[in-house]
C-alpha cells in the first residue's frame, strides 16, 4: 500500500513538471511572437509628389526564427540590388526637391513573398502574416494620401529580372502575345492594362499606343538615354520565344485597371549593364529619376507641377 502511494505520488509531480515545462516554453514562442518589431524589415518614407516606388524582393535579411518557403512554384531568389536601386533613385529625387513615395522590403523573399496574395506570400510558416499586412496596408494607405494631395499618380514596382535578352521589361498587364497582337493594332487593350485611369484622363489625350510605346513612353524614354526596354518604340513587343514578365499581384491591385485613379507600371530591370555593377545602378538612378520627372510632367500635369 506504501509503495503504492509513493509511484502515485511519484507520476503526479512528473505529470505537473511536464505541464510546466509546456507551459514555460508556449510562454517563451508567445514572448518571441511579441517582441518581433516588424517595422525592422520595411522602410516606408512619405513623400511630396504623385509617385509611389515599391520594391518587395530587394531585402537581404533571413531571420532564423522565419522557415523559408517551400511550397511547391516559390519563387526564392531576391531581386538583388532593387532595394539599392530604389534608395539611389530616392536620393536623386532629393537632389532637385522631390520627395517619393517609398515602400521597401528588408525582407529576403526566401522568407515572404510581398508580390502575391497574403495566402500564397507564405509557405507552411505563417507568422510573417503581419509583415505582408504592414507592407500593402501601407502601399494603401500612401496610395490614399496621393489622391487625397493630387488627385492622382503613378506606382512603379521595382524588380529585377536575368533573362538573356539585357533589357528592362515593363509590365503594363499586357503578356508577350498581347504586344504582339497589340503590335499588329489587332485589339484595343485600354480597358486592361495598369495603367487605365491615365488613358481615360490623359491631358493631351494620349491613346494606348501612345502611352505604351510611343516616344513619351516609359520605355522610349529609357531607350533613348541607353537602358534598352521593351515595350518601346524600338521594341515594341518579345518575340514569341523570349521570357516577359506582364505584370504581377501589386501591378493589378495598385494601378488603374480594376479601379481607381493610380496608375502603376512593373520595372524589372536587367542584370548586366545594369544591376551587375555599381557604376551602372548609380548611372541608371540619374538617369531614372531624371525620366520620372521628365514622365510626370507630360503626362500628369493636372497632379505635378515641376
Amino acid at each position: 500500500m506504501s509503495n503504492r502511494f509513493f509511484i502515485v505520488l511519484i507520476c503526479i509531480i512528473l505529470f505537473l513538471s511536464c505541464e510546466s515545462d509546456s507551459s514555460d516554453l508556449n510562454q517563451n514562442d508567445d514572448l518571441v511572437e511579441s517582441e518581433i518589431l516588424w517595422e525592422d524589415y520595411v522602410i516606408f518614407k512619405t513623400g511630396n509628389i504623385p509617385l509611389l516606388i515599391i520594391a518587395p524582393h530587394g531585402g537581404n535579411l533571413k531571420p532564423q526564427w522565419l522557415e523559408d518557403r517551400s511550397c511547391p512554384d516559390s519563387k526564392l531568389l531576391q531581386d538583388q540590388y532593387t532595394l539599392e536601386i530604389a534608395l539611389q533613385i530616392e536620393k536623386e529625387l532629393n537632389a532637385i526637391g522631390y520627395k517619393p513615395y517609398m515602400v521597401l522590403s528588408k525582407m529576403h523573399r526566401i522568407k515572404i513573398d510581398l508580390n502575391r496574395s497574403i495566402n500564397t506570400a507564405l509557405c507552411e510558416d505563417k507568422s510573417a502574416i503581419p509583415l505582408w499586412e504592414l507592407f500593402h496596408n501601407q502601399i494603401s494607405r500612401f496610395r490614399n494620401d496621393i489622391i487625397s494631395s493630387h488627385g492622382r499618380g503613378l506606382l512603379i514596382d521595382l524588380h529585377g529580372q536575368s533573362h538573356p535578352e539585357q533589357r528592362i521589361e515593363l509590365g503594363y498587364l499586357l503578356n508577350g502575345e498581347m504586344l504582339r497582337d497589340f503590335e499588329q493594332n489587332v485589339t484595343d487593350y485600354s480597358n486592361q492594362v495598369s495603367i487605365k485611369n491615365l488613358i481615360a484622363n490623359h491631358p493631351e489625350g494620349y491613346n494606348i499606343a501612345e502611352l505604351i510605346m510611343g516616344s513619351n513612353s516609359l520605355g522610349s524614354l529609357l531607350s533613348e538615354k541607353g537602358f534598352d526596354s521593351v515595350p518601346s518604340q524600338s521594341d515594341q513587343a518579345p518575340l514569341e520565344s523570349q521570357i516577359f514578365f506582364s505584370g504581377g499581384h501589386n501591378t493589378i491591385n495598385y494601378g488603374s485597371r480594376d479601379s481607381g485613379t493610380i496608375d502603376a507600371i512593373q520595372v524589372e530591370l536587367n542584370r548586366e549593364g545594369l544591376r551587375a555593377a555599381s557604376e551602372d545602378r548609380q548611372r541608371f538612378a540619374n538617369v531614372f529619376s531624371n525620366i520620372l520627372v521628365n514622365f510626370l510632367t507630360i503626362h500628369y500635369t493636372d497632379a505635378f507641377t515641376p
